[in-house]
C-alpha cells in the first residue's frame, strides 16, 4: 500500500510518501516518488506491476517538456500501460464484458507535479484521464481520506515552501500512526522549486520532524491549557 501527498506553495510544491514497498507478506523501504524533468516529479499509488511500467515508458518522454504539453501524452502512457496488462492477465477473459472490473484488476492512481512560476499538480485515473488539481493539496493511496481530514484546515491558506514540508511531513506521520496496514517509514519529502527538483536528504526530514513534533505539542497544549474552551 502507498500514500502520496503533493502539497502546493506560494514558492513551489512539496509531494511526500510513506517508504515501504509491499511485496506479497515482504515488506521493504523504497522509493515511490520519481523525478520526471528538471522541475518535475511524480508518483503512483497502486499495483507495482503497473506503476514499474509506465516509469519504464515516461523515461522515453521528451524531458524539456513542460507538464501542460506532456499531459496527454502521460495519459496514453497509462492507457497504453493497463491495456498491456490486462491482455496479459488470464483473469481478464471473464470479465470481459465488465469494464470497471477489468480496471479493478490493476489499480492504480498516479500525480504529476511542476513549478514554473505557479505549482501545477496533475491527476491521471487508472483509465488515462488526466485532470488538473487547482489550489488544492492532493492525496491518493491507503489513508487518503485521513490525510485529507488533515489537510483540509488548510484549505485556501496560502503556505511557504518551508511550513508546506512541515505540514506534509506531520500528515504523513500521522496517517501512517492511524492507517498502519501498508504504510510505514522512512517518510521521504521532494521540493519542486524555479531551481528544480530536489529529494530531501536525512538531516533535512530530521528538521521536518522536529518541527511537526513541535506543532503536535503545540495542538495539544492549546486545547489541554488554552483559553479556547470556556
Amino acid at each position: 500500500m502507498t500514500l502520496i501527498v503533493a502539497i502546493p506553495a506560494s514558492d513551489g510544491i512539496v509531494m511526500a510518501s510513506d517508504g515501504q514497498i509491499t511485496t506479497g507478506l515482504v515488506r521493504a523501504p523504497g522509493k515511490k516518488i520519481y523525478p520526471l524533468s528538471d522541475h518535475a516529479a511524480w508518483a503512483a499509488s497502486g499495483e507495482l506491476a503497473l506503476v514499474q511500467r509506465v516509469a519504464e515508458r515516461l523515461e522515453g518522454l521528451p524531458a524539456d517538456r513542460p507538464l501542460v504539453r506532456l499531459r496527454d501524452d502521460i495519459g496514453q502512457v497509462i492507457k497504453q500501460c493497463i491495456t498491456e496488462l490486462i491482455q496479459l492477465d488470464f483473469r481478464a477473459s471473464f470479465f470481459a464484458q465488465d469494464p470497471e472490473t477489468l480496471l479493478k484488476l490493476h489499480p492504480a492512481d498516479f500525480v504529476f507535479a511542476e513549478f514554473s512560476e505557479s505549482p501545477h499538480i496533475l491527476h491521471i485515473t487508472v483509465d488515462g484521464v488526466p485532470e488538473w488539481v487547482h489550489e488544492a493539496s492532493f492525496a491518493t493511496g491507503s489513508g487518503d481520506l485521513f490525510a485529507y481530514a488533515l489537510l483540509r484546515k488548510y484549505q485556501g491558506r496560502s503556505l511557504n515552501l518551508k511550513r508546506a514540508g512541515v505540514l506534509a511531513y506531520k500528515v504523513m506521520e500521522e496517517a501512517i500512526a492511524v492507517d498502519a496496514y501498508g504504510l510505514g517509514p522512512p517518510i521521504d519529502v521532494w521540493q519542486l522549486t524555479g531551481k528544480g527538483v530536489k529529494n530531501l536528504d536525512e538531516a533535512e526530514i530530521a528538521a521536518l520532524a522536529a518541527a511537526a513534533g513541535k506543532v503536535r505539542e503545540k495542538e495539544i497544549r492549546v486545547l489541554l491549557d488554552g483559553d479556547v474552551i470556556s
